[in-house]
């Protein structure tokens, strides 16, 4: 069993991910460059007898904002190493957000440096010195986990409230959780292990700008959370908006999607006046800036009463996949501000294979037993189908899936990965796909532990670590249905709670009320 450390590792008891990503500035057109040698004769070889580079990734696949480790060689037409060589690299990338590395001499015609992308999609990596190049293969860039759904509408009293939220990536099943803040009186989230989650209720309080934050977490440790502001009226704004949310299709990366138009109507009898008017970035960025524009609007800085004005949008995407940010309007209504929701997927011409992680770690398993399954979802963001030849996991994993055949243009599959550790220690291996898109085979990284035991369950479930009014420590509640009483823990980990340690079983979800209000949590051991 894992050890507790200063930090709480479980991604139920309030787990703080700080993830940080420096993000060099490129010049313009479809590559970043970082010039090591300077300008003019700067960074050319000593020597000539080299004539290309080998630019190796460590992995044919990545997540965006992890770093990925490059080797990279001189070599001669026999694809021998150039020991000899020295000179100064440039480094490029077809990604025009990576992070590129600093100044990088060589040394024995060799090289090492980290590369962090930033836009998912097929990605490559090209180094120069002189005249002497390379280029490495396509690299997948998956993407992080995120929450798409940028903004919730507001409510009004005694009118049923149900808005959905969406995320994107991870691995099922998955939790969701207020981590901060609280929803307005009379709403809840309904417990949910799928990539949505409902906010529900019939709010019956007034309140203007109800500030809170939604995080998901999946079975492979990752989170994301979103901020969210909600105000529940009296009645109805008198700011109306045409759509909550505008959807611009799917065009293709690098090509603008047909403008679409937001209506305001100001249904009072006096004057709106509109201070601002703002696309603003998710938290984490599901959106580069400049991916959805204003392209136009006929809305000044106040809207007579009964009149109307429009905003009109195009949405241009940066790299593959689910894009989404939030149109921001601020007056001086009740309502204020107003948000609607900006959401597109970017496609790639060909045929395109996107995972929603590159890797699965399954924890602690009781020897001979079998792990909860983990999911994972392949997708394709190209623009024909993806011809999905086989899947295949190494020993001591196993998988199923609904994936082999012809997976059309904007699709996904799901593949099940389960761990059954066949002695005590640590056990990795590779989930395979084989197919034809760029990048194939698609490899996903599997790692577990075995164990000869494991604690029992003690049949209540961990729903958060802290009480809202402000008593720290550990609040569970009864869940002997999800939680059975001295069944075994499959993944076991201690972790501190405040000044409290107690032992979880992560792979064990369960979910009870509090005051009324879901919440969803993981299975104490004892």
């Amino acid at each position: 069993m894992k050890r507790p450390t200063s930090v709480v590792s479980s991604l139920w008891l309030c787990l703080c991910l700080a993830v940080s990503a420096g993000c060099g500035g490129g010049s313009s057109g479809d590559a970043q460059s970082s010039v090591f040698g300077g300008s003019g004769s700067a960074g050319a070889p000593s020597s000539v007898s080299a004539t290309h580079f080998s630019v190796s990734p460590a992995s044919g696949s990545t997540v965006s904002g992890n770093a990925l480790s490059v080797s990279v060689q001189a070599l001669d037409n026999s694809n021998n190493l150039v020991s000899s060589f020295v000179g100064t690299l440039q480094v490029s990338s077809s990604d025009p957000n990576a992070a590129l590395p600093g100044s990088l001499p060589l040394s024995g015609g060799q090289a090492t440096f980290s590369i962090t992308f930033n836009t998912t999609g097929n990605q490559t990596i090209s180094v120069s010195a002189g005249s002497v190049r390379g280029t490495s293969p396509t690299v997948i860039v998956n993407p992080i986990m995120a929450i798409l759904t940028g903004a919730l509408s507001s409510g009004v009293i005694g009118i049923p409230f149900n808005q959905t939220i969406q995320a994107t990536g991870g691995v099922a099943p998955f939790a969701w959780q207020v981590s901060s803040g609280a929803l307005p009186h009379g709403l809840s989230l309904i417990p949910s292990t799928a990539n949505t989650v409902t906010v529900s209720g019939t709010p019956d309080t007034a309140s203007q700008g109800v500030a809170f934050t939604i995080q998901v977490s999946d079975s492979a440790h990752h989170t994301a959370t979103q901020p969210y502001t909600v105000s529940i009226l009296l009645q109805t704004d008198s700011l109306v908006l045409s759509a909550a949310s505008l959807n611009f299709g799917n065009p293709i990366v690098g090509s603008a999607s047909s403008a679409l138009t937001e209506t305001l109507t100001n249904t009072a009898t006096a004057d709106i006046v509109i201070s601002s008017i703002a696309i603003n970035m998710l938290n984490p960025p599901s959106s580069n800036p400049g991916e959805f524009t204003q392209s136009g609007t006929t809305c000044g800085s106040t809207l007579p009463a009964g009149a109307s004005c429009a905003i009109n949008l195009i949405f241009t995407p940066g790299q593959t996949g689910p894009r989404a940010a939030v149109l921001t309007i601020t007056d001086d209504t009740a309502g204020s501000p107003q948000s609607v929701g900006l959401s597109g997927v970017g496609l790639l011409a060909g045929p395109n294979a996107t995972l929603s992680t590159e890797s699965m770690p399954f924890g602690t398993e009781l020897v001979g037993t079998t792990s909860p399954a983990g999911t994972l979802t392949l997708s394709n963001y190209g623009t024909v189908a993806l011809n999905i030849g086989s899947v295949s996991a190494t020993s001591s994993f196993a998988e199923t899936n609904n994936c082999i055949g012809s997976l059309p243009s904007l699709a996904s599959c799901n593949i099940s990965v389960t761990f059954t550790p066949g002695g005590s220690g640590g056990a990795t291996g590779t989930l395979s796909i084989s197919d034809d898109a760029a990048g194939a085979p698609q490899k996903v990284t599997l790692s577990g532990t075995g164990s000869t035991n494991t604690p029992p369950l003690s049949g209540s479930c961990l729903l958060y670590c802290g009480f809202p009014g402000g008593f720290p420590g550990p609040r569970s509640a009864p869940d002997p249905t999800h939680c059975p009483v001295g069944q075994p823990s499959h993944n076991p980990v201690y972790a501190s709670c405040f000044m409290s340690s107690v032992v979880i079983d992560e792979a064990s979800r369960c979910a009870a009320a509090i005051n009324r209000r879901s919440y969803s949590g993981v299975c104490l051991a004892e």
